[in-house]
């Protein structure tokens, strides 16, 4: 089940468009997100370039294993959070 980069949902009208978290979880919701030149403020992420996102875990990850050749990016999954649940959060910018 490859994604071919024609076939992929890239992001349509913010190309080269610096986008805050806020903007992009918008855009997102509960999904997984390639961002383009991720600015953080020590470990916070603030904003990028949205390139890719998706509903589909494995749409993503397929996503990432092509765009990433060309383009260093942040891999995230945006979702809601349960505050009784303890998370630990690792990023990792490829």
């Amino acid at each position: 089940m490859g994604v071919k980069v024609e076939d992929q949902k890239e992001t349509v009208g913010n190309q080269n468009e610096v986008l805050t978290v806020e903007q992009i979880k918008s855009r997102v919701g509960k999904g997984w997100a390639l961002i383009k030149n991720p600015v953080y403020d020590g470990c916070i992420f603030l904003k990028g370039e949205l390139l890719f996102h998706s509903t589909d875990e494995d749409e993503a990850y397929e996503a990432l294993r092509v765009m990433r050749k060309e383009h260093r990016v942040l891999f995230k999954h945006f979702v809601e959070r349960d505050p009784n649940v303890a998370y630990l959060f690792g990023f990792r910018t490829l």
